[in-house]
């Protein structure tokens, strides 16, 4: 949940960075869902573990400022705006929609960045945000699925239902942004 909330932020600035007509349109939806997520998770980190052994340490990250990932991330990013751009110019607003909730399943950032560096040559306002919505929840789904599968019953049961509630949330500003 915390992690879905630092995501929420981390839109916010990208956004930000690259578009400022979507963070406008966004930020108030993004920074509410980055509360509610950082808030629960908060909560729900300090309640008491049924287990009382000491967690191990079995998996060293690697530096996340090595050269390997910056060039996977670069050409992310660009299959992620090719395939973009494609979907946009031969299967239209439902192509594009069906995309962004495939792409959820990996790292949005490329896709927010292949999005908003699209709009508004390519796609129009309304389309890059509901697309920037649909990514989002579909990554948090996609979390509570990874949760759920690698996790305990009980831990990941309830990952599920707060990251699915989360989308949910998170799919609410479809109702009052323009169509």
């Amino acid at each position: 949940m915390m992690a879905s909330g630092v995501m929420y932020l981390r839109l916010v600035i990208l956004l930000g960075l690259f578009n400022w007509h979507q963070m406008i349109r966004l930020a108030p939806s993004f920074l509410g869902l980055a509360f509610v997520a950082l808030a629960v998770g908060w909560i729900w980190s300090r309640r008491p573990d049924d287990r009382s052994e000491a967690v191990k340490r079995e998996f060293e990250p690697a530096n996340p400022l090595e050269l390997r990932a910056a060039l996977l991330f670069a050409i992310l990013f660009l299959a992620t705006l090719v395939v973009t751009h494609l979907t946009v110019a031969h299967l239209g607003k439902a192509g594009v929609y069906a995309l962004v909730a495939i792409m959820g399943v990996t790292d949005v950032d490329p896709l927010i960045m292949g999005i908003t560096q699209a709009t508004p040559a390519l796609t129009p306002l309304a389309m890059a945000l509901a697309s920037i919505l649909i990514a989002a929840a579909s990554n948090n789904v996609v979390k509570g699925i990874y949760a759920y599968v690698i996790t305990d019953r009980k831990t990941g049961t309830q990952s599920l239902c707060l990251l699915k509630g989360l989308a949910a949330l998170g799919l609410a500003p479809l109702l009052w942004l323009p169509a």
